[in-house]
């Protein structure tokens, strides 16, 4: 069979998910709860990478300031405690703990409902928010596995790179430098890699029930025959990302914008509850414009992803690196 151009190969895919979605309000809500997870783009683990490590800076930066307790003053805090204070930590832990037990069940049984979903969707089946989390909550031990199995090796990738960035800092030698540039070139994309290997492998295990070993060793196997198509289609939703950043700050601007004549009369009035009133009006409305966003980018990213899945799997997909046949027209 002839190959389409894969200009139309990747069309196909973005229009196939953007109906997909659209027409499926029950992939927004799982999209909702996969965003806690980030939006199913491979570079969504690099920002994460760096993110955390920014986090660890942060919390340094709050305990020298003295915003949180360092451990002397929590080893006296914990001394001055009487019985009764003891149970309400146990009891506000424990619920601490099973919140975060049923959250990662939502997050994670929403993400195999979605992959699901935007299968079924794209091949015209009917789709309910309720019957698709039970589709995921059936693969959420491997789904979860393999979450913080990719999760832990980015965190020891960037971790590692850390290393080699101070010991760059504290001696600017040349072989110091050289650490840290193999360590960069090298690092970077093993994580990446491990970003598409994580949406392949999560594929397999919700679309074709494999285990987890065995949706691993497929996803490898996925990754190495079509690294170049993987390659082309993060970029492609990496520019979708971009431009609704975009739109979300466009947005932002004009609804800041409209809000002035209201903070200006609320100042003029010298009504502290109006000016309470307004910011909390422009919150609320802040957090479920981006949380619309956010669910609907979701799960059109990963509706991509299943869509780009079923097609590589698919006898004469006509799937053809874009690059590729770039540089085959150049060499005629």
């Amino acid at each position: 069979m002839t190959k389409k151009p894969s200009g139309t190969f990747y069309r196909h895919i973005l229009a196939d998910a953007w109906r997909t979605v659209r027409a499926n309000k029950a992939l927004w809500l799982l999209g909702f709860f996969v965003s806690f997870l980030g939006n199913g783009g491979v570079y969504e683990l690099l920002v994460q990478g760096t993110g955390r490590l920014g986090l660890r800076e942060d919390f340094g930066g709050f305990a020298s300031l003295g915003l949180l307790p360092g451990w002397g003053r929590f080893s006296s805090s914990l001394a001055g405690l009487d019985a009764g204070n003891v149970v309400v930590i146990l009891l506000v832990a424990l619920t601490a703990i099973a919140m975060t037990v049923i959250a990662f069940w939502v997050v994670i049984s929403s993400q195999g409902g979605l992959i699901v979903g935007a299968r079924d969707a794209q091949r015209g089946r009917k789709t309910t928010f309720g019957s698709l989390f039970a589709a995921g909550n059936e693969t959420f031990g491997s789904l979860l596995a393999l979450n913080i199995l990719s999760r832990l090796a980015v965190m020891a990738f960037f971790y590692l790179l850390l290393a080699l960035t101070v010991l760059y800092l504290a001696d600017a030698n040349i072989w110091s430098v050289l650490a840290y540039l193999s360590g960069f070139i090298f690092l970077v994309p093993i994580t990446l890699i491990i970003g598409f290997v994580t949406i392949y492998a999560a594929c397999y295990i919700a679309l074709q029930r494999l285990s987890f070993v065995a949706a691993i060793e497929s996803a490898i196997a996925l990754f190495r025959k079509y690294w170049l198509i993987s390659v082309e289609t993060a970029l492609i939703l990496f520019g979708v990302n971009l431009l609704a950043a975009l739109g979300i700050g466009a947005v932002t601007g004009a609804v800041g914008i409209a809000l002035i004549p209201f903070l200006i009369g609320a100042s003029l009035l010298k009504s502290a509850a109006v000016l309470s009133l307004v910011a909390a009006v422009a919150a609320l409305i802040g957090v479920l414009f981006l949380a619309f966003v956010g669910s609907f980018l979701a799960a059109f990213q990963y509706a991509v992803w299943v869509s780009l899945f079923t097609k590589l799997h698919t006898r004469g997909h006509g799937g053809a690196s874009k690059l590729a046949r770039w540089f085959q027209r150049l060499l005629k």
